[in-house]
């Protein structure tokens, strides 16, 4: 395939995003995937045996783009945003880079977990080889020492790991830049998956195949995509802007959860006298002899502002000494065991029942608690009552992201996490997803790497609205 110099369809992608700095080439193309699913005898699927998906991609310094329709997704290495603009309704949806790796991650242990449950259960043919797991999520699932394997096939090699076919290449296509091949890398990374071994190999090998087949094995049955690219253009200038573009508003019937995260990008931020309204209101409790109410305002501007519970006068400290509800709850949040942990929400719930269901800090308590027995439902909907009561009570917004991650929701665990931390960035509470983070940065610096520069970004901006989780991952 000859590099084309005029301008065709999938370069009018260019346009689109043409700021009025200066800008970069791009190489930009038309991919057809067709997906062929052969499924196993007994195999019910509404899934069709036969899919063909049209885009245009555009590979930007520090970015890449693909439009599906009326649809246009761009990928950010240098922000690590997400963002999904719908051009009919001229609005767009934002969300972490982060929540893509976050969610492989979890999603490869929970499958190696099923796994495991089926072997248990003698239905081995069932269970997926690692290495086609590796191919849909493209992170690891074990350390691997074996390298691809070619075979040449009617003037195409077949590429395979550990016996199993994963890539069939094409000798057809464009010689394009390392930064080019590593951004189209990239591409399939996000979208298709594709082994890490396979992207790798694609990136290294400097150019943009014409044609080329992804192998997949699913629980189900088979999948192969066949990958034809064509009217592709090198040279374009390209560098993107959302001007012309406004957030997503909520719709009418949103959820709780997308009211709450949407109500979050556009709070101002705490005023400078908040924490001294908070503990002046806790002073006129100590003073009215109610030093459990006292001890709640406290902890609640602690988890607003990151205000400590200090500078307290000898008689306040002897009025929290002697209140036994203070003690019924510091001794129930440290229990460990399940039934220590099932005796301290009883207790929650009844000073709830005391104090008043509204209670924000003991409602936030119940939720932890109902989190560490596994009920993520029911913490998640406590979080959220919370939220909606007081949002800026920024380290809630650390639990509610720990809860919805736990039920597979990453892209609004991040979007929870960025909000949380857009107010009290150097709240303690986020230090777990600080580190997390890190690792994932770590463990996958792939999904990070920035083409144009060879390394991985190191900005990390807030999420400002939501974006549905998009992929075509199987």
């Amino acid at each position: 395939m000859t590099l084309l110099p005029a301008l065709r369809r999938a370069s009018v992608l260019a346009f689109l995003f043409l700021g009025t700095s200066a800008v970069q080439a791009s190489v930009a193309f038309h991919v057809t995937v067709i997906s062929e699913r052969v499924n196993k005898t007994g195999v019910k699927t509404s899934l069709p045996a036969r899919d063909t998906q049209d885009s245009d991609v555009l590979l930007g310094p520090h970015y890449l783009s693909v439009r599906d329709g009326q649809h246009l997704s761009v990928l950010d290495f240098a922000t690590r945003r997400r963002y999904v603009i719908d051009m009919a309704a001229s609005t767009y949806d934002t969300y972490s880079l982060f929540d893509v790796a976050g969610f492989r991650r979890i999603e490869s242990e929970h499958r190696k977990g099923l796994a495991g449950a089926l072997k248990a259960g003698g239905l081995q043919d069932h269970v997926t080889p690692p290495v086609y797991e590796e191919q849909a999520l493209s992170v690891p699932a074990t350390r691997r020492r074996g390298a691809l394997l070619p075979q040449v096939l009617d003037g195409a090699a077949l590429w395979s790991l550990d016996g199993q076919p994963l890539l069939r290449l094409g000798i057809a296509g464009s010689p394009v830049s390392g930064d080019d091949a590593t951004a189209f890398a990239q591409y399939l990374r996000y979208t298709w998956g594709g082994h890490p071994l396979v992207l790798k190999m694609l990136a290294d090998g400097k150019r943009i195949p014409a044609q080329f087949t992804l192998h997949y094995q699913e629980v189900g049955g088979t999948v192969a995509r066949h990958f034809r690219i064509g009217a592709m253009t090198v040279g374009a200038p390209a560098a993107y802007t959302l001007a012309a573009y406004r957030p997503r508003p909520p719709a009418a019937d949103a959820s709780p959860l997308e009211r709450v995260l949407a109500q979050a990008t556009t709070l101002p931020p705490l005023a400078p006298q908040a924490h001294p309204a908070l503990r002046a209101e806790a002073e006129k409790l100590f003073a009215a002899e109610q030093p459990f109410d006292a001890f709640l305002i406290m902890l609640e501007d602690h988890f607003s502002t990151g205000a400590l519970v200090e500078k307290l006068s000898p008689r306040q400290q002897l009025a929290m000494q002697q209140c036994q509800p203070i003690h019924d709850l510091t001794r129930g949040l440290l229990a460990k065991d399940q039934e220590g942990i099932a005796a301290a929400l009883a207790t929650v719930q009844e000073l709830r029942t005391q104090t008043g269901l509204e209670q924000p800090v003991l409602a936030l308590f119940e939720g932890n608690l109902r989190a560490k027995l596994g009920q993520w439902p029911a913490a998640t909907a406590l979080y959220l009552q919370v939220l909606q009561a007081r949002p800026h009570m920024a380290a809630v917004y650390q639990d509610l992201g720990e809860a919805l991650l736990a039920q597979f929701d990453a892209p609004n665990a991040w979007r929870s996490w960025d909000a949380g931390r857009a107010m009290a960035p150097t709240l303690r509470q986020f230090r777990k997803v600080n580190d997390l983070e890190a690792r994932l940065l770590s463990d996958y610096p792939a999904f990070f790497a920035d083409g144009t520069a060879g390394q991985p970004s190191t900005s990390r901006p807030a999420s400002s609205t939501k974006m549905e989780g998009s992929t075509n991952l199987p």
